[in-house]
């Protein structure tokens, strides 16, 4: 999810917190009904009202599309010719690069989430480290090997690698 729509997403939290209060403190009787009434009166025939709904409609299409990852690709285009294309899934990649990533000693429940462009990928890892590992050199080494045998398996560059360890904790 980029910047704009969790900014997006984080002003329309704060707008259905402020009318789940309103309805909450109308139905504990804290505004009159007369008032109540007055307001929602005003509502036919007023384009501002007309406008704030459309708004708030478009931005929650905006966001339960984004929620549910339909504007993020899925898959990775690796060539295209007369006989077809060679694609590869996001799973897939996401897979192989947690496998790649566990075989390298004392990294174990690796997760990984890639966004796929064009040209690139960039990768998340999230993992457990046993304890006395030397993260620094295990992190060069992970990124070294996931850079390569992605390179070599898919002919796609990794541009970025995050790795993020959860714990440092040994395997049960």
């Amino acid at each position: 999810m980029g910047i704009a729509d969790r900014i997006i997403l984080t002003l329309y939290t704060l707008l259905m917190a402020i009318v789940s209060l309103l309805v909450m403190l109308c139905s504990l009787g804290v505004f009159p009904h007369n008032s109540l009434m007055s307001f929602f009166n005003q509502i036919p025939g007023s384009w501002i009202f007309a406008v704030s709904s459309v708004i708030t409609l478009l931005v929650s299409v905006r966001l339960l599309i984004t929620g549910l990852g339909l504007t993020a690709d899925t898959s990775l285009l690796l060539s295209e010719n007369d006989n077809g294309k060679i694609m590869v899934g996001k799973g897939a990649i996401e897979n192989y690069i947690a496998t790649l990533s566990q075989e390298i000693y004392g990294i174990y429940n690796v997760k990984v989430l890639a966004k796929l462009s064009k040209d690139a990928i960039a990768v998340r890892i999230s993992a457990s480290i046993e304890p006395g590992i030397n993260i620094p050199e295990t992190t060069s080494e992970v990124k070294n090997n996931v850079r390569e045998s992605i390179k070599k398996v898919t002919g796609v560059e990794v541009k970025e690698i995050e790795i993020f360890f959860k714990q440092i904790k040994s395997r049960e």
